[in-house]
């Protein structure tokens, strides 16, 4: 399959897209060179291409959004072709210019496409014309006043969005119920998409309620074949970015699925469209809008790879080098369904706040119908100057039921050591009855704070932590110069052992006595877990521990592998993982805040200040715009309060801890 005219491209981005890429040119029998930064020097994908040039600068702007550099970085490494995956400039007109001012291969769509579908707003005009239906909208113009607003919104009607003429994912987008909201979000929404995009330019648009946002992949040729390799269903977002994606699309009409396969492919021909690219819907009752194209590869490609076996990247390659498509629409077909995870280091009960962090071990889970799309292995660090993604990981089945079965295991069998993520939400939302009935819109997870806040059962923390706890007995036991007879035993006469155990939900006392007999605290009162003694491995299984403890509880024997540290412990059991921080009697509440003060929970860029000194603010007021991780934190009040100091200024950088705002409590 691989084109004979490309020998090395240069793959211009990090992570597992950069992995993912890297991975597709080898299989196509091309090299692939690496680009990075200090900050990636160790990261996987620069090991697995065949070279890698440094990228001079500390910035974004420097690096992956240098376009000069990137080429120079290709030209240097003696890349004919360069593929730029997604986000950073894969959808910029000014990446293949500038590959075309110097010869190299693009692989990607002509830019004058891209230029054409990466505006919102000539994107729909363009594929009005063409036939496909698009939902009511009016551009709002650089300093519109709040007439110009009210005559714009009259025009679309209420609810509507602001959405970022440039740009996607999410970012740049405001939802508004009535006018008293318009002129607030307008402007939120243009200071991020200028931080994010380069352009401020906003427009409005209809709001749907709870539509579906079901996309259809296409792929065109040189030769101006345009093919659609059937849809996904993306309707599982949060903040607008999607979390679980399938394919195909679930409760879509026959009908309505034929049309947009259709209008896709009509999209995708008015602008001349070469590439892999996806048209996106809005999808409503039997209706369907037009919602934008991306012109490049998608984060969730994999679940169309999976159903259709297609190697897109492949096809990308084969495009690129000037060759037909070695396939007609009549060739492609759909076995079984598939669906995808997004792994994110970031804690969904306060707002998705990012949690980077370094990993220390991880597991990727294993078996047939599985895959998984990995930014990170062990010694990886997900840094905060970058998104969250930590991995994709996707289940392949001959049904839907099977597939999410399958998918809500390998979450559950995943180890992921010394990073925090939202498994507990995707194992909750692929649980939820609603998911489960495949009825879920856009809107599936505003207000379900259980699904947000999702955590593992008491039941199950309570094991894990009486495991932990007795695999550290354990250890200290093997370490110490006494021998030991026993997890109880005391030189004091007190045949038991208490542990403290922090995780992200609190505290958990256990006791151990006897025979490795567990209990917990629970409101004052201890609670038997069950008896715990040491396990042997399995032959054969891929699971590392410093411990296998076998807990029996309720006359049900769980094995679980534990791995301790200085600190505390990691256990994983076939519910899922827990990760314990040991702690003694005289350590504070680590989750509680100090009273007047606004400090930064992770490094950032100070978006818009909200208060100035003299202001009274009431206890959860907002206080500061904190950008990190691609994201926008509102940080807000601990307390009611005036303020008496505040420490930086819109575009300063800060640190994990800075002082932000200083408040005299009220």
């Amino acid at each position: 399959m691989a084109p004979s005219s490309l020998q090395r491209v240069l793959v211009a981005n990090r992570g597992e897209i950069a992995r993912r890429v890297i991975r597709g040119a080898h299989e196509a029998g091309i090299e692939a060179v690496a680009v990075f930064t200090a900050e990636d020097a160790a990261a996987p994908h620069v090991g697995e291409a065949d070279l890698a040039v440094p990228l001079a600068g500390r910035t974004l702007a420097e690096t992956y959004l240098n376009a000069d550099a990137l080429v120079a970085a290709a030209r240097h490494g003696g890349a004919d072709a360069l593929h730029p995956g997604y986000g950073f400039l894969s959808e910029d007109p000014a990446l293949p210019e500038a590959c075309r001012r110097s010869g190299i291969v693009w692989v990607g769509p002509p830019p004058e496409s891209m230029r054409v579908m990466g505006h919102k707003v000539r994107a729909k005009e363009t594929v009005a014309a063409a036939g496909v239906p698009v939902l009511p909208g009016a551009v709002v113009g650089d300093g519109a006043d709040a007439g110009a607003l009210a005559l714009a919104a009259a025009g679309v009607g209420f609810p509507l969005l602001v959405k970022a003429a440039a740009g996607g994912g999410g970012r740049g987008m405001r939802p508004v119920q009535g006018a008293p909201e318009l002129a607030d979000a307008v402007a939120a929404a243009q200071r991020e998409a200028a931080g994010a995009f380069g352009s401020g330019e906003v427009f409005l648009e209809r709001y749907l309620a709870s539509p579906r946002h079901v996309e259809v992949q296409v792929i065109g040729d040189t030769s101006g074949t345009v093919l659609h390799l059937f849809d996904r269903e993306c309707s599982v977002q949060r903040r607008h970015q999607k979390v679980i994606e399938e394919a195909p699309a679930t409760l879509v009409g026959e009908q309505t699925r034929v049309a947009m396969w259709q209008a896709a492919v009509q999209a995708a021909r008015a602008v001349g469209y070469a590439g892999a690219g996806t048209v996106e819907f809005l999808v409503d009752g039997d209706e369907f809008y037009f919602l934008e194209m991306n012109t490049r590869l998608q984060v969730e490609h994999g679940v169309t790879e999976l159903v259709t076996g297609l190697d897109l990247v492949g096809l990308q390659l084969v495009v690129a080098a000037g060759n037909p498509l070695p396939f007609g629409q009549e060739d492609v077909t759909v076995s079984g369904h598939a669906v995808e995870a997004r792994l994110c280091a970031e804690r969904p009960r306060e707002d998705y706040r990012p949690t980077p962090g370094t990993v220390t071990r991880v597991r990727w889970p294993g078996a047939p119908g599985l895959r998984t799309d990995a930014a990170v292995e062990a010694g990886s660090t997900v840094s905060s100057s970058y998104d969250s993604l930590v991995a994709k990981v996707m289940a392949h089945g001959a049904g839907r039921q099977q597939a999410v079965g399958r998918l809500a295991r390998a979450l559950r069998q995943l180890e992921l050591d010394g990073l925090e993520t939202n498994r507990c939400l995707l194992g909750a939302v692929l649980e939820d009855p609603a998911f489960q009935r495949g009825d879920a819109g856009i809107d599936f997870l505003d207000g379900r704070d259980d699904l947000r806040d999702a955590a593992l059962g008491g039941d199950v923390r309570h094991r894990h932590a009486a495991a932990a706890a007795f695999a550290l007995v354990q250890q200290g036991a093997a370490q110490s110069l006494v021998p030991v007879p026993e997890p109880g035993w005391r030189n004091v006469g007190v045949a038991e052992h208490v542990d403290v155990l922090s995780d992200g939900a609190g505290n958990v006392a256990v006791r151990l006595r006897g025979a490795a007999q567990a209990a917990v605290l629970v409101d004052g009162e201890w609670e038997e877990v069950g008896t715990a003694q040491m396990g042997t491995a399995q032959a054969g299984s891929a699971r590392t521990a410093d411990a296998v403890v076998d807990l029996t509880s309720g006359g049900l024997l769980r094995r679980y592998a534990v791995r301790v540290s200085r600190l505390g412990a990691e256990v994983n059991g076939p519910e899922g993982q827990s990760s314990f921080a040991r702690r003694t009697g005289d350590e504070g509440d680590d989750h509680a805040k100090t009273a007047g003060e606004c400090r930064a929970p992770l490094p950032g860029a100070i978006a818009k200040v909200l208060v100035a000194v003299g202001d009274v603010v009431e206890d959860g007021g907002a206080l500061v715009v904190l950008e990190a991780m691609k994201m926008e934190h509102t940080l807000r009040a601990s307390g009611r309060g005036t303020v008496r100091e505040v420490l930086h200024a819109p575009g300063e950088q800060v640190d994990v801890g800075d002082l932000l705002v200083a408040m005299e409590p009220l």
